[in-house]
């Protein structure tokens, strides 16, 4: 549903009011950093500091669930298989899943828990399972921002709470990657 009024939007959007239409500096909006995409196209409509790097917060989560989308689709991984929890994971702060340490997580609900819960906790059993490390799951995040040609975006952990700092995306870089997933 998301994905269809997404794309009528944007679709609606674009035949409406051409990117050369006065229409699109007529845009308000208080936000530091903005960005309008044609979903079909991939075409910058609209954008206010779109390409200026930000801290992303929880849109990090979606290079996690990114990478683990690209296991399930190859075969590496099925929605059945279940990861463990360990003290890391158990102890990470923020929004939570609710893990309970030493548990075995279906990545069903892992999925689940990172898009509807927001879970950090979820997130690191994840970048685990996958990286081995959450270090060498991050360094995953930031080859695979590269491939998918985010310029403007560096990973330094898989949930995007702020601590380690340095962890940046464009809103230009969020919306090409929610494109991808999408």
């Amino acid at each position: 549903m998301f994905r269809r009024f997404a794309l009528f939007f944007a679709v609606l959007a674009a035949v409406a009011l051409p990117a050369t239409s006065p229409a699109w500096a007529a845009i308000q909006t208080n936000a530091e950093h903005a960005l309008l995409m044609d979903a079909n196209t991939g075409q910058v409509l609209w954008q206010k500091d779109g390409m200026v790097p930000m801290p992303p917060a929880s849109m990090s989560k979606l290079m996690t669930l990114e990478l683990l989308f690209q296991r399930l689709k190859d075969g590496r991984v099925k929605l059945t298989d279940t990861f463990p929890v360990s003290e890391r994971a158990w102890r990470t702060g923020g929004s939570k899943m609710f893990v309970e340490l030493g548990s075995r997580i279906p990545v069903e609900d892992l999925i689940r828990g990172i898009a509807i819960q927001s879970g950090n906790d979820a997130c690191v059993v994840v970048a685990e399972a996958l990286g081995g490390t959450v270090e060498g799951f991050v360094k995953m995040m930031n080859n695979r921002a590269k491939e998918l040609g985010l310029k403007q975006s560096t990973f330094v952990n898989p949930d995007g709470l702020p601590d380690p700092p340095g962890q940046l995306m464009s809103a230009l870089d969020l919306a090409k990657l929610a494109r991808h997933l999408i």
